[in-house]
């Protein structure tokens, strides 16, 4: 073997040789939980998703109807605690320590399951100063409790002195205990945050900060009042599994449904409404269906207002959201489009997956496909939010330019100013009828807007021919040369003069009822 050429050893065949082990450090628990996440509401996605699958198991098991599964969350503030319950299969004794504590490795990888990496459980430590799980499998009469005191965790997290690695950071912070289920209890799986700690706007403890981002994120039905919503579900469940579950907060009689209705608040004041879907299906590359997803068309009128919880081209995986809003802002030719736009696409490829975070999807070859086929779809979209921002703009020169029209020819009518001013205002008037001629023309308008703008233009044209054989004011004719010249001339000052033609109008008006004798 030449000099040069390292020399490989194997650390597996030479372990016991080696003096250190490695170590995984107690660090790694605050980086699988308070660093994991941006949005703290994250963690209320983490633990839907793990009922979610767990209520999929119970159905799948027999143990419960098809769509009788539900999760249940509790916020009180009083206690500044949150359970959330759901009543799928719970987690039996024998595996509840060793699944609870393990980091990392969940047995769900490789299945249809979403939750995959066993780290979202913990997603809660940071945030509360103790994280309880509690469980009770079928045929079971103890319900197993799980509890981290998290305020020692973070202590120890500090401590400089504290040498153990994370397994023993693990005792040191957490304990098990049995007790006895009551006879009407059936299978399920706890998590309640107790003492949950502020953290900015304390959108953990808010009720409708957590409905509305479980209406958007969680695998939630659409509103029966949504009249789309039941085509889509139809369309989609045919090939994405929907696995929809009901989610009941604090109590309430009615599930969570997503935010979809069929009208919307395009932007304040301005109000829209759905019109039809499309659906798309995206081919993998080797040809089998890689993703679906769905556009619901509408008026377009702008980036639709944040309230509506609607707004962007959105992607999921196994009906869970995966990022935010904007995750497919780039596609746009311009990012603002985006916004404008209501849709997702479901991921199907077993080999798309979120990153750990689930706020976007781990980047390879397959997504990359993704990318490109949505791409096209992304620039019709965007072509769809030009045209109608230029429509948008071409009636509001349409409603500027009537304005001006009406307001002329009001003041002709009112005949209250002299030949020279109205023979101006005549010429203004057929300039903006013009204008007007040739707005209607516009490519970019629909048939039904051309023959709206059509058919104004011809009453304009009428109106204008109509006050053009009219008189002077009853007032001014009775008037001698002199007179009647001064008056007009102080009527065409106030118009000249006035910032508000309407109320200049009005103000001339009461002057020549005024003179009236």
């Amino acid at each position: 073997m030449s000099g040069n050429q390292p020399v490989l050893v194997s650390i597996k065949s030479n372990w016991e040789s080696i003096a250190e082990r490695p170590t995984v450090g107690k660090d790694v628990l605050e980086l699988l939980s308070s660093s994991m996440y941006v949005n703290p509401l994250s963690i209320y996605r983490e633990f839907v998703q793990n009922a979610a699958d767990s209520i999929e198991e119970a159905i799948a098991l027999g143990l419960l109807p098809r769509e009788t599964g539900r999760v249940e969350i509790s916020v009180d503030p009083d206690k500044r605690a949150v359970r959330i319950r759901d009543n799928g299969t719970g987690i039996e004794r024998p595996a509840f320590t060793r699944t609870l504590v393990a980091l990392g490795a969940s047995r769900k990888r490789g299945t249809k399951a979403r939750g995959f990496r066993g780290v979202g459980r913990l997603a809660g430590l940071g945030y509360c100063r103790e994280l309880i799980f509690r469980s009770l499998a079928d045929g079971e009469h103890e319900i197993s409790e799980m509890r981290w005191d998290c305020q020692r965790l973070k202590s120890i997290l500090r401590d400089v002195s504290f040498k153990g690695d994370v397994e023993e950071l693990i005792k040191e912070v957490v304990r098990v205990q049995r007790r006895a289920a009551k006879d009407n209890d059936a299978h399920f799986f706890e998590v309640e945050l107790s003492g949950i700690v502020r953290h900015g706007d304390d959108r953990l403890m808010n009720s409708e900060a957590i409905r509305d981002y479980l209406s958007q994120v969680a695998p939630v039905p659409f509103s029966p009042s949504f009249k789309l919503g039941r085509k889509i579900e139809e369309r989609m469940r045919q090939e994405v599994n929907l696995g929809t579950v009901r989610i009941f907060l604090n109590e309430e009689v009615e599930p969570l449904f997503r935010p979809h209705r069929d009208t919307f608040e395009a932007r304040k004041g301005v109000t829209d409404q759905f019109a039809d879907v499309r659906f798309f299906e995206i081919k993998g590359n080797d040809g089998e269906l890689a993703a679906k997803g769905w556009v619901i068309d509408h008026g377009y009128f702008g980036a639709i207002d944040g309230s509506a919880s609607i707004k962007g081209l959105r992607l999921r995986s196994g009906n869970m959201q995966v990022g935010e809003a904007d995750v497919l802002g780039e596609l746009f030719t311009e990012a603002r489009f985006n916004a404008w736009v209501v849709g997702e696409f479901h991921v199907l490829d077993d080999r798309i997956l979120p990153n750990g975070r689930r706020d976007h999807f781990e980047q390879n070859v397959h997504f990359s496909n993704l990318l490109g086929q949505v791409l096209p779809i992304a620039q019709d979209l965007s072509r769809r939010c030009r045209q109608s921002s230029i429509r948008r703009n071409v009636i509001r020169q349409f409603e500027t330019l009537s304005d001006q029209i009406l307001h002329n020819l009001a003041v002709m009518r009112q005949g209250a100013i002299g030949q020279e001013d109205r023979k101006r205002l005549e010429k203004d008037t057929l300039r903006e009828l013009k204008r007007i001629e040739k707005i209607g023309s516009h490519s970019v308008l629909e048939r039904e807007q051309k023959e709206r703008i059509g058919r104004t233009l011809s009453r304009y044209e009428k109106n204008l021919q109509e006050v053009n054989h009219r008189d002077q004011h009853r007032v001014l004719t009775a008037m001698n040369g002199r007179e009647k010249k001064l008056i007009t001339r102080v009527c065409s000052l106030i118009y000249e003069c006035s910032l508000n033609k309407a109320a200049a109008k009005l103000l001339i008006d009461r002057v020549l009822s005024k003179l009236t004798p």
